[in-house]
C-alpha cells in the first residue's frame, strides 16, 4: 500500500522521511513497478555496440534485454522469444541474427521473426506480423541508455543540458578503462541519499575535500537530474594519484551528475566514473563503478 506523507519545499523545514520507505519490502516492488520500469538505465558502453552484430545483454528492473547494432542504428528488445519465452541472447558478443536455444526461433537484428522451425502449414501462423518486443535505445557520449516504457520523454529531455555543461570535459573521447562491483547491506536509497549531499565530504572524504573548494560547492536540483559542482584547487597531488588532467587556461572543475532514479556520473577533466545502483532487495544494493579516461 502506499504511504503518502507531508513534503515542505522550504529546506528550512526539511524532515526526514518514513523509514518504511526504506525497510519495507513492499516499498522496493512498487519502485521496481512505478519508477524502474519507467525511467532510463545505464546499460552499456558505445564501444560494447560499435559493429554490425554487436550485442549485449543487460537486466533492467526484473526484466531481461538485449542492445543490437543493425547497421547505422542501436536496437533494443526484451530479451524474450515470442514461442516459450526463452532468452534470444546471452551475455554479449557479435551475431547476425538472434536465436532462442529452447526450440531455434530465429530472429533479425532489426527483431523480426526469420525461422520458426516446423511451423509450416500452422493455420494463422504468420511469421511476418512477429516482431520482439521493442525497447527505447540511445546513446550519449560513451555511454548507452534503455527503458522498458514506449510513453517515457527521450533520452535528450532527460537529460536536458548536462552535454552542455559537461561540453568542457569531452566525455564523448574518452575510453573505457575498468569495471568493479560492490555489493551493499542497505536499501538502494540510502546510497542514492548519501550521493545527493556534500555535507560528508569534509569528514568521510578527507583527501576530496583537499582537493576540491569546498567555499564554493554549489547543487542544482533539476527536473530529471541533480548537478554538484565545485572548483578544484591547484594543490599538489598525494601519492601521485589527481582527479583531474591539468590544462592550460583552464580552473579545473568536479562535477557529479544523478539521473533519477539510480544513476550517478563523476567527471572531473580527463576522466569520468559511472555508478548504477542497483537494487537486489530491500535491505541489499549491488553499485557498478566503471571507469573512462581520455587517451
Amino acid at each position: 500500500m502506499p504511504l503518502v506523507f507531508p513534503f515542505d519545499p522550504d529546506i528550512t523545514r526539511a524532515a526526514t522521511i518514513p523509514a518504511r520507505l526504506y525497510n519495507d519490502p513492499v516499498y522496493l516492488e512498487l519502485e521496481r513497478e512505478r519508477v524502474f520500469a519507467h525511467g532510463w538505465q545505464l546499460v552499456a558502453r558505445a564501444e560494447q555496440l560499435a559493429r554490425s552484430g554487436d550485442y549485449v545483454t543487460a537486466e533492467v528492473g526484473v526484466e531481461s534485454i538485449v542492445i543490437v547494432r543493425d547497421g547505422d542504428a542501436l536496437r533494443g528488445f526484451h530479451n524474450v522469444c515470442l514461442h516459450r519465452a526463452g532468452p534470444v541472447a546471452q551475455g554479449c558478443g557479435r551475431r547476425q541474427t538472434l536465436q532462442c536455444r529452447y526450440h531455434g526461433w530465429t530472429y533479425s537484428l532489426a527483431g523480426g521473426l526469420l525461422h520458426a522451425p516446423e511451423m509450416e502449414g500452422v493455420q494463422n501462423f504468420r511469421p511476418d506480423d512477429m516482431h520482439l518486443m521493442p525497447v527505447a535505445v540511445a546513446a550519449w557520449g560513451p555511454l548507452v541508455f534503455a527503458n522498458l516504457d514506449g510513453k517515457a520523454p527521450p533520452l535528450a529531455e532527460v537529460l536536458e543540458n548536462i552535454p552542455h555543461r559537461v561540453a568542457p570535459f569531452h566525455c564523448e573521447s574518452m575510453r573505457y578503462v575498468m569495471r568493479k562491483e560492490y555489493e551493499l547491506a542497505c536499501n538502494w536509497k540510502v546510497y542514492v541519499d548519501n550521493y545527493l549531499e556534500g555535507y560528508h565530504v569534509p569528514v568521510v572524504h578527507p583527501g576530496l575535500h583537499r582537493e576540491l573548494d569546498y567555499d564554493h560547492y554549489r547543487v542544482e536540483p533539476h527536473r530529471y537530474y541533480s548537478l554538484q559542482h565545485a572548483p578544484l584547487r591547484p594543490v599538489p597531488p598525494v601519492g601521485g594519484d589527481r582527479r583531474y588532467v591539468p590544462e592550460a587556461n583552464q580552473v579545473p572543475q568536479a562535477f557529479y551528475v544523478w539521473i533519477f532514479p539510480n544513476i550517478m556520473l563523476n567527471i572531473y577533466m580527463g576522466q569520468m566514473q559511472t555508478n548504477v545502483v542497483v537494487p537486489l532487495a530491500h535491505d541489499r544494493t549491488r553499485v557498478v563503478f566503471e571507469w573512462f579516461a581520455t587517451n
